[in-house]
C-alpha cells in the first residue's frame, strides 16, 4: 500500500527513537496530513543489529510501500520507498542507467553527501563527494596502490604528523 510520510509543520525529518515515522494513506480523506495521520510505523532496513547497521529515515514528503505484518492492520511497517514525478531519482534516468547512488541531502540547507558506482565498461569509477568535512580513521595500515596518475589540489592550507620517527620516504 502506497503511503506518504508525514510530520509536523516545517519539519523535513521526524521520527522517534527507534526511527518510526508518521505515514499519511492517500485514502484517508479525514486525517489532517500530519504527524497525527498515523501510529508510528516501523521502517525495515537494508541491515539491522545491535548498535550496527544502515539507517536511512525516510523524510516528510517521501513516498513508502507499507505492508502489514501477518497481514495485521495494527502492525504496519514500511517495506520500500519509491520514486514519482515529485522525488526524482539522483540522475536521471534512463541516461545514468548504469550508476548506482548513494546520494543524502543536507537537512535544513542546500548540498548532499554522495557514494556513487559508474558501472559503463570503460568508464567505471567511483565517486565519492562530501558536502563539508571528510574524515577517516584507520585502527591499522593503509595502503594506496596507483596504476596510472595522481592529481592533488588543495586550495588552502595542508598538514601532515608523522609520529614515532617515521620519516617521509619518496622515491622518484
Amino acid at each position: 500500500m502506497i503511503a506518504t510520510v508525514v510530520g509536523p509543520q516545517g519539519e523535513e525529518i521526524y521520527c522517534d527513537n527507534f526511527g518510526r515515522v508518521k505515514v499519511h494513506f492517500p485514502w484517508d480523506r479525514y486525517s489532517s496530513s500530519n504527524e497525527k495521520s498515523s501510529c508510528w510505523v516501523r521502517v525495515a532496513q537494508e541491515w539491522a543489529g545491535s548498535q550496527y547497521g544502515s539507517m536511512a529515515i525516510p523524510r516528510v514528503g517521501h513516498e513508502v510501500i507499507v505492508s502489514f505484518l501477518n497481514g495485521d492492520p495494527d502492525q504496519p511497517i514500511i517495506t520500500g520507498r519509491t520514486y514519482h514525478a515529485t522525488n526524482t531519482a539522483p540522475y536521471a534516468l534512463p541516461d545514468h542507467k548504469t550508476k548506482t547512488v548513494l546520494r543524502t541531502e543536507t537537512h535544513q540547507g542546500q548540498g548532499y553527501n554522495e557514494l556513487s558506482f559508474e558501472d559503463q565498461a570503460g568508464s567505471e569509477q567511483i565517486l565519492l563527494h562530501a558536502q563539508k568535512d571528510w574524515d577517516a580513521l584507520i585502527e591499522h595500515d593503509h595502503t594506496e596502490v596507483i596504476r596510472h596518475d595522481q592529481h592533488l589540489t588543495v586550495d588552502n592550507d595542508r598538514f601532515t604528523r608523522l609520529d614515532s620517527n617515521a620519516l617521509p620516504d619518496f622515491v622518484l
